[in-house]
């Protein structure tokens, strides 16, 4: 099953709100995830949720060392890879039950050649079956990589910031995709002209296709530290000294909503 996170323009929340619901999936149910981002990203997933430096890996007869992803397009292209390679590839946030692919910060711009397309669309099928679910960070704007990657996906999550102009740049050009479709509002206020009741009367959204990430300042600090999972872990069970009660609700029901039409009981 694989589930990919997209937004119409940058500073939606993609990558955090993809951590965050990885994050529930890996402590709530014990799924076992995989979290990766299209070669044409940024790499920086891992600030999102691991706070040490990227690890490196070399292949012999290589010239040069080559991050998790490139190592596995080069395998793909080469026609070496295997489900042992992509495995070795993921680095461990929750032993055995959560895990990311390491990529290195964008360099320059990538012609998206029929090799890297085709060795990117084999390391998600690899990655679907050592595991649950594969989360795709797919950012924002659309892009030949990122284009073959929503179409394909089981499950498309379409991060919306809650303001005018934002709404109406997608919604102006709504996209079909042949997966279901989930809309997430990040940094969600409730007070907001654009609630949930508005977004669904006038952009039409059923009850089961819309959830949201409450604004919380305490979540945003965590994410930015790279404590997303940990933040997770710590008050998903509501014992916490800290009150994240409605924020947490938040979370696990948007996540249950994702699954739901992945069609995995969460």
């Amino acid at each position: 099953m694989n589930i990919a996170f997209w937004s119409e323009d940058r500073g939606c929340g993609t990558t955090s709100s993809m951590a965050a619901v990885a994050s529930v999936c890996s402590n709530a149910w014990n799924l076992k995830t995989i979290l990766m981002q299209s070669r044409h990203q940024d790499g920086d997933l891992w600030e999102k949720i691991e706070t040490a430096p990227l690890g490196m890996v070399s292949e012999d007869g290589m010239s040069r060392a080559l991050d998790g992803l490139d190592y596995l397009l080069w395998q793909a292209k080469n026609k070496k890879l295997t489900e042992a390679a992509v495995l070795d590839s993921m680095i461990p946030i929750v032993k055995e039950r959560m895990y990311y692919l390491p990529q290195s910060r964008y360099r320059k711009p990538r012609v998206y050649a029929r090799s890297l397309k085709q060795g990117m669309w084999q390391i998600i099928r690899y990655a679907q079956r050592v595991s649950d679910v594969v989360f795709i960070d797919c950012g924002s704007g659309r892009n030949e990589l990122a284009e073959i990657i929503l179409a394909k996906a089981d499950v498309v999550v379409i991060c919306l910031r809650q303001e005018r102009g934002s709404l109406e740049r997608y919604f102006g050009k709504r996209h079909a995709f042949s997966g279901k479709v989930i809309y997430i509002v990040d940094q969600y206020q409730q007070e907001s002209m654009y609630n949930q009741a508005y977004l669904r009367r006038v952009y039409r959204i059923g009850d089961d296709e819309l959830g949201v990430i409450p604004h919380n300042s305490i979540f945003r600090h965590a994410s930015d530290r790279g404590r997303t999972e940990r933040f997770v872990r710590r008050h998903i069970r509501g014992t916490s000294l800290e009150n994240q009660y409605y924020f947490m609700q938040e979370l696990m029901q948007t996540t249950r909503l994702i699954l739901k039409n992945a069609g995995i009981e969460g």
